[in-house]
């Protein structure tokens, strides 16, 4: 099971202006925070506790993932202790003072924290690997990925993926096909299945289509 996220109490103060600060403390202190970008996952650090940044710091830094609902993600870290995930509203961050404190649990994570963790790491990789066309690398993180969790859709279809960009439209497919085997649902792979079939089909039908004529008999 995943670590459960928590809902912060939040104290706000209001102002006449727009001089709102964040507030985090963490027993202990010197805890690493970082604010995590919704899409990508990406972890932006902040800086170490005691923090206080203005509110419009931590807004440039989080970016796109302040439009993406009511809550951001701060994540809080220190060697030897249990990470924290921590949503926040950010609905009034213009005009609040938001105080956290954390208290942070000895240990280590979980071993399917550290797994979700590590798969996630090594999924955003692969993805920047094919976009810079070093697919052979981004092939072999998706195996570091598989050979953990080989029924991960997501794994599954980026491989096809990488195979669909390099033309292999068979391996292609037949990756897509895995993916919709660990998960019929996913749209992606839906849709990449059809078009496939499509471009097959074309390319053996197509030589086919105006057989020269017959000689009569």
């Amino acid at each position: 099971m995943m670590k459960k996220w928590l809902f912060l109490s939040i104290a706000a103060l209001f102002f006449s202006n727009c001089s709102s600060q964040m507030k985090v403390k963490s027993d202990p202190v010197q805890a690493d925070i970082f604010v995590l970008d919704s899409k990508t996952g990406e972890k932006k650090p902040l800086g170490k506790t005691p923090l206080e940044l203005p509110a419009l710091t931590v807004k440039e830094t989080a970016g796109d993932s302040l439009s993406s609902g009511e809550y951001f993600t701060l994540l809080v870290e220190k060697q030897g202790y249990v990470s924290e995930k921590l949503l926040v509203p950010s609905t009034h961050f213009g005009t609040l003072v938001t105080s956290i404190d954390v208290k942070l649990k000895q240990g280590n994570a979980p071993k399917e924290e550290r797994l979700a963790k590590d798969i996630l790491d090594r999924l955003f990789l692969a993805q920047n690997l094919a976009q810079n066309r070093e697919y052979e690398r981004a092939q072999l993180e998706l195996d570091k990925i598989l050979t953990d969790s080989p029924q991960f859709a997501r794994a599954l279809s980026m491989r096809a993926s990488i195979y669909y960009i390099q033309k292999n439209y068979q391996d292609s497919l037949k990756w897509y096909q895995k993916a919709l085997d660990a998960d019929p649902q996913m749209q992606e792979a839906i849709r990449m299945t059809a078009k496939i079939h499509t471009l097959l089909n074309d390319g053996k039908t197509t030589p086919h289509k105006s057989p020269p004529p017959q000689g009569k008999p």
